[in-house]
C-alpha cells in the first residue's frame, strides 16, 4: 500500500513538472523529456536493478543506432545522389521543416521517448509504461510545433522506439534463457 502511494506521488510529481515545463516552452519540454532514457538508467543504477539496466543499455545503443543510422543514411544519399529525381521523392521524407536539412528521419528526440516509454511498460507495469507513453507523445508533439520535424518523422520515431524495443526485449527475453539462464 505505501509503496503505490509513494508510486502514484512520484507520478503526480512528475506530471506536474512535466505540465510547467510545457506551458513554459514545448521545445525545452520536448529537449528535456528525450533524456527520460538517461534518468531511467540512473534510477535503474540506483535501485541496483541490473538486470533492468542490461536491457536499456541494448535495447538504447540498437534501436538509436538504428534511428541514427537512417539519419545518416538519408544526408549521405541526399548529398551524393539528390540529383537523381526518383530518389528525390523518397528523400523528401527526411528533410526537416526548419532548415531543409536531411537529417529528420526519423526523430531522434521522439524514438528515445518512446524506447523509455517500452522499457518502462515491460519492466514497471502498465502504470508506469502509460504515464511514459504520455509524455513521449507530448515530446513528439513537441518536435512538430517546434518544425524541426514533420509528423510522418514523428510517427516513425515514435514506431521505432516504441514497438522495435519491444520485439527487441522479447528477442533479448528469448536469447538470455536460451543462452545465458541455463
Amino acid at each position: 500500500m505505501k509503496s503505490n502511494i509513494q508510486h502514484n506521488l512520484v507520478i503526480c510529481l512528475i506530471g506536474i513538472f512535466a505540465l510547467g515545463l510545457w506551458l513554459y516552452d514545448k521545445v525545452v519540454y520536448g529537449d528535456v523529456f528525450r533524456l527520460m532514457l538517461v534518468a531511467l538508467g540512473l534510477f535503474w543504477f540506483i535501485q541496483k536493478q541490473f538486470q533492468h539496466l542490461k536491457y536499456l543499455i541494448i535495447v538504447a545503443i540498437v534501436i538509436l543506432g538504428i534511428a541514427f543510422a537512417c539519419k545518416l543514411l538519408f544526408a549521405y544519399l541526399a548529398h551524393h545522389y539528390g540529383d537523381i529525381e526518383w530518389l528525390q521523392g523518397i528523400l523528401e521524407i527526411a528533410k526537416r521543416p526548419i532548415n531543409g536539412k536531411f537529417k529528420g528521419f526519423p526523430s531522434g528526440h521522439t524514438t528515445a521517448a518512446f524506447t523509455t516509454s517500452a522499457l518502462m511498460w515491460h519492466f514497471m507495469g502498465k502504470k508506469w509504461g502509460i504515464f511514459a507513453f504520455i509524455l513521449a507523445c507530448f515530446v513528439g508533439y513537441s518536435r512538430i510545433l517546434s518544425l524541426w520535424h514533420t509528423p510522418l518523422q514523428v510517427l516513425a520515431g515514435a514506431i521505432l522506439g516504441f514497438i522495435g524495443s519491444l520485439i527487441l526485449i522479447y528477442c533479448i527475453d528469448k536469447y538470455f534463457k536460451k543462452y545465458i539462464d541455463k
